[in-house]
């Protein structure tokens, strides 16, 4: 297991009698490798991932961010959070908080 980021997550539950509840802390089951795809996050909260931009998708790593920052630069919406998400999963990484 990386030692980065938490190894749980959140989720949905319908509980007997139709009530909703949100869990959260419920383990991981896979072993994450935080060496995948970048993930952006704009001043908007819009997330970016590698194909978001079908026309820049084909291109190598660097020159799909310099693109990504470029253009959200240019359209008043600047990249805020840039992370990784997880190689076999696609869950992305979030550092921990306390």
């Amino acid at each position: 297991m990386n030692s980065f980021g938490e190894n749980t997550h959140g989720e949905m539950m319908v509980l007997p009698g139709g009530v909703t509840a949100f869990v959260d802390g419920i383990p991981d089951k896979c072993e994450h490798d935080w060496n995948g795809d970048d993930v952006y996050q704009s001043a908007s909260g819009k997330m970016i991932y590698w194909h978001t931009y079908r026309k820049w998708a084909s291109l190598c790593r660097d020159a799909r961010a310099r693109l990504i920052y470029e253009y959200h630069e240019k359209i008043d919406d600047r990249i805020v959070m840039e992370t990784s998400a997880c190689r076999k999963c696609k869950k992305i990484f979030h550092p921990h908080l306390f």
